[in-house]
């Protein structure tokens, strides 16, 4: 079985929703690039579906602290 190979950053400045949600997800783990970031902040800029999907990811993290600071 062959594990499927990673796509190389293809340099377009626009990205899809699908990759969009891929970074929103790495950005709670972990700093995205430069380049990353600039291309999240672009698309969450046009895209309002998106925008959505971070302010959600937003409401979990603010709830998540909350539980630990509760518990502290």
């Amino acid at each position: 079985m062959s594990v499927p190979a990673k796509k190389k950053d293809d340099g377009a400045v626009m990205i899809t929703c699908k990759q969009a949600s891929v970074l929103l997800s790495k950005r709670e783990d972990m700093p995205l690039g430069r380049i990353e970031a600039m291309k999240l902040k672009l698309h969450l800029a046009l895209c309002s579906f998106c925008r959505n999907v971070a302010r959600q990811f937003a409401g979990i993290r603010l709830a998540m602290q909350r539980l630990r600071d509760r518990d502290e």
